[in-house]
């Protein structure tokens, strides 16, 4: 009997051992997540940010070389057509990458909603380091 006992305070003691672990890991996974969330949606920022000022350029040179408005405004269009593809298409790509037990995480669902989370993550970014100062 006392070996049973014994042996049952074991495999309790293991069993609460083993969820501590896994609640710590679930939560440590989430704030990886959240934070590989943030600095993917940095670099679709930056990216677009690229694309938009090499199409601006690529207009002026279009128009400086005196390419006709008619052609300039075409290519505009499909720029403008693929342009906004890629963002529906990048974002829907990271969305799709979550692991189902958290798909919960992200708080947006296109290019709009992801780029306002972003801007409140850094909104709140500026607070704390104001008020660290």
């Amino acid at each position: 009997m006392d070996y049973f006992s014994l042996a049952i305070g074991f495999f309790t003691g293991l069993f609460v051992l083993h969820m501590i672990y896994y609640l710590t890991d679930f939560g440590q996974v989430g704030l990886f997540l959240k934070e590989a969330e943030r600095s993917s949606l940095l670099l679709l920022v930056m990216a677009a940010e690229s694309i938009g000022y090499i199409q601006t350029l690529k207009y002026e040179t279009m128009k400086e070389l005196g390419v006709p408005e008619n052609t300039i405004k075409t290519t505009k269009n499909i720029d403008d057509y693929n342009f906004r593809a890629w963002k529906m298409s990048s974002v829907s790509k990271l969305l799709g990458s979550y692991p189902d037990r958290y798909k919960h995480i992200p708080k947006y669902v296109n290019w709009q909603t992801a780029m306002e989370v972003l801007d409140d993550l850094h909104k709140h970014g500026q607070r704390s380091k104001d008020a660290k100062e």
